[in-house]
């Protein structure tokens, strides 16, 4: 069900637009993630639907109505917002700022009921913060900080929940946990989660739907699945070649040229050390993979240079031999460790037929030993 919409907003500042013509849907019980560069506009998107600015033209909708039309205390009921302007309060504990998320809901006075007080809990403890409770704000870290903005805007107990960057100054741990937390407002409470994200690996994993802001407009937007399978990533971000792989939801540094090393198949090593020849700037190959295979996807993305075969065929001799042609080129053979499988029988006599044909061949276990100890 649509729970906001915008309907051709202009979004700026000083009567100049930054992003014109948007007409997006956000709907309920979805995560969606705005992404772009720095300076994109998904800030002032943000701040614009939380009605901190005002919109250059154009309608916003929450539930139907025109959002201009609903009072300060009504939108502070149906919409929180967690931005990243930096909050200094003095003399306020880690209880006080999380407790603030209840004032649309309290009388004149602020006092907490005991349905108030159990929300203030809960949303601490949603994120890892209720040992914090007692502490000084502004005695935190930045990334304790962030967490307990969260929590007050989970605390305002809206259907809509704006967040900018919400993890930004936290470690991988905790911005795991943050989305994850956020995924089960989505799925449990039926909230509707916007968050901007500079991290697409983690936006294509946790949200729904993505919204893409590139120059003055809305590149791309809709269901995250069917937007990284096409090219609109690439053009977002200027990845060359196939820079950024839609299986897996990872950017990944291109290849470096050279022909330094050709591994004749993969085994649990092969992704370590293509990784380490990437940062080591060492030109390597590969084949033959199949296009089920994690290296493949790995591969591609970086851009190496492959000898292919589809998902779940055996390896053709016709392949074998063409890796074998490419390898022959390369200064070290690197042989996969490989079951006694027909699907994989040409790339083991492939690292034997390089290896009768005078090449250097090196188990992958034994060349991941010889990159420690060059390291």
């Amino acid at each position: 069900m649509e729970q906001l919409k915008l309907e051709q907003v202009d979004i700026g500042y000083g009567g100049q637009p930054l992003v014109s013509k948007i007409d997006l849907s956000f709907l309920q019980g979805k995560m969606t993630c705005i992404l772009g560069s720095n300076g994109a506009g998904k800030t002032t998107l943000l701040k614009t639907i939380a009605r901190i600015i005002k919109p250059l033209g154009g309608v916003i909708r929450l539930g139907g109505e025109d959002v201009r039309q609903l009072s300060g205390t009504r939108y502070a009921k149906e919409v929180s917002a967690v931005l990243t302007d930096r909050v200094s309060l003095e003399n306020c504990t880690v209880w006080d700022v999380t407790a603030m998320g209840r004032n649309p809901h309290t009388g004149f006075f602020g006092a907490l009921g005991e349905e108030d007080r159990r929300r203030v809990q809960e949303s601490l403890e949603a994120c890892d913060a209720w040992e914090l409770r007692d502490r000084p704000f502004n005695q935190l870290s930045d990334g304790q900080k962030q967490k307990v903005l969260i929590a007050r805007g989970l605390c305002q107990s809206t259907p809509v929940l704006l967040l900018d960057e919400p993890t930004s100054h936290l470690d991988i741990f905790y911005k795991m946990e943050v989305l994850q937390t956020l995924r089960t407002q989505c799925v449990r409470e039926g909230k509707t989660v916007i968050c901007t994200l500079h991290e697409p690996d983690l936006a294509v994993k946790c949200c729904d739907r993505l919204v893409l802001v590139k120059g003055d407009r809305i590149l791309a937007c809709g269901d995250t699945g069917k937007i990284v399978q096409s090219s609109a990533m690439e053009e977002l971000y200027g990845f060359s070649g196939r820079q950024f792989d839609p299986v897996l939801g990872l950017a990944e540094f291109p290849a470096a040229e050279g022909k330094d090393v050709f591994f004749a198949g993969s085994d649990e090593n092969t992704v370590h050390l293509f990784r380490a020849l990437n940062r080591m700037q060492k030109g390597f190959a590969a084949g033959v993979l199949h296009q089920n295979d994690l290296l493949f996807h790995l591969g591609k993305t970086m851009g190496v240079p492959m000898v292919t075969q589809k998902a779940y065929l055996p390896i053709t001799p016709q392949q074998a031999d063409l890796a074998f042609s490419r390898a022959a080129d390369y200064e070290v053979i690197v042989a996969a460790d490989l079951p006694d499988d027909p699907l994989v029988a040409q790339n083991r006599a492939l690292a034997w037929r390089l290896a009768a044909a005078g090449k250097k061949v090196m188990s992958t276990a034994e060349y991941k030993a010889l990159l420690e100890r060059q390291m």
